[in-house]
């Protein structure tokens, strides 16, 4: 196949830029070229359903790269909309301006959220994960990102951290100015994009772990748990990404036990989350 046909194809470009490391420029000058056999073999296995961040092992996500692998979830651009709310409300809503915000990214994955928020605001982050891969892959994007300062990744269930943690993680934690209060993390604000899709829904591939996108019957488990264990530990608010269909359910739950919820939509106009005051 020459350049000038495979470049026809989804992620085309992209593919023949990773493998001839040259820039795109440069392919459509020379889309009489005959493509890479290994360029071809990658373009099949993305058609079979592989994403194609895996095989590169990146991802992009509020306009900076990020180191992903296959049993991590990929950050998609609609989550976007979740870090520009939860740096809002860092830099205005949360009256700390004079000192730095205490933020936990629960459910963090890769950690993109921790990070951008970091870049983004005042704040402190501690990034928690059950996942021992999204541990791996959050503490790789901390380091290349420059932001070991100010972010903290640790093992934990929601805002439980695991008993099996080290005493050192535990003084990390405090070093950042963040408390520990039986065994869970308090915070000024909780922001997370966790598992929420519903059970019977089938994932975008088989490739993604079942652990980042599954949240019970109606997909808001998780999200209630969260909402409980932060309302109990004091956080003053809390931006939290859920499904589009999910308004309803959770807006029942709300009422009564929080000061004020709004709902906010991402770029397609879907309902893509909510930002609590506590």
């Amino acid at each position: 196949m020459m350049i000038k046909d495979f470049i026809k194809e989804p992620n085309g470009s992209y593919i023949l830029e990773k493998i001839l490391n040259k820039d795109k420029t440069w392919i459509y000058l020379n889309d009489n070229l005959e493509v890479p056999k290994e360029a071809l073999k990658i373009l099949q296995k993305v058609k079979s359903g592989y994403p194609i961040e895996y095989i590169f092992e990146e991802v992009w996500f509020y306009g900076d790269r990020f180191y992903i692998k296959e049993g991590v979830l990929i950050p998609r651009d609609d989550t976007e909309v979740v870090v520009e709310k939860a740096i809002q409300l860092i830099n205005e809503k949360c009256k700390v301006k004079s000192e730095e915000c205490k933020v936990i990214d629960c459910c963090t994955g890769s950690g993109v959220i921790a990070i951008e928020i970091a870049k983004h605001s005042n704040a402190k982050v501690i990034a928690t994960d059950i996942s021992d891969m999204a541990i791996e892959a959050c503490r790789k994007n901390i380091m290349l990102s420059e932001m070991k300062d100010k972010i903290y990744i640790v093992k934990g269930d929601l805002l439980k951290i695991l008993e099996e943690n080290s005493q050192k993680e535990k003084i990390e934690i405090e070093k950042l100015g963040f408390e520990i209060e039986n065994g869970f993390i308090k915070a000024d604000i909780l922001v997370s994009n966790p598992p929420y899709v519903e059970n019977f829904w089938q994932k975008p591939n088989e490739y993604e772990p079942d652990l980042a996108f599954y949240g019970g019957d109606d997909g808001l488990d998780i999200v209630k748990k969260l909402i409980i264990q932060a309302i109990s530990l004091k956080y003053k608010a809390a931006v939290i990404e859920i499904g589009y269909n999910q308004k309803e359910k959770l807006s029942a739950f709300l009422k009564d036990k929080v000061k004020s919820f709004e709902f906010f939509e991402d770029l397609a106009g879907n309902v893509r989350g909510v930002e609590i005051i506590f």
